[in-house]
């Protein structure tokens, strides 16, 4: 799930997330299949640490969960506006 760095939605993530380099990872999503059947740009993130995730006991940490809403917020406020 190749994306371009220069399309205005990854320049808001990265900008709102304060991140100059970002990671590629390989986990299953059904992000890649938006753009393989219908050519959408697609952006896969969320709160928390990978390594809590997927696994017996997973868990998402309270100030994740705030920290992800915030980011949602911020980035639904920048495509909007």
């Amino acid at each position: 799930m190749n994306i371009s760095e220069t399309i205005n939605p990854v320049k808001q993530v990265k900008d709102i997330l304060n991140d100059t380099k970002h990671k590629k990872v390989i986990f299953g999503t059904e992000g890649g299949l938006f753009k393989k059947k219908l050519n959408i740009p697609t952006i896969v993130c969320g709160p928390g640490s990978i390594n809590q995730a997927h696994k017996p006991d997973e868990y998402i940490a309270i100030e994740q969960i705030e920290k992800g809403g915030k980011f949602m917020d911020k980035l639904i406020n920048n495509l909007i506006y």
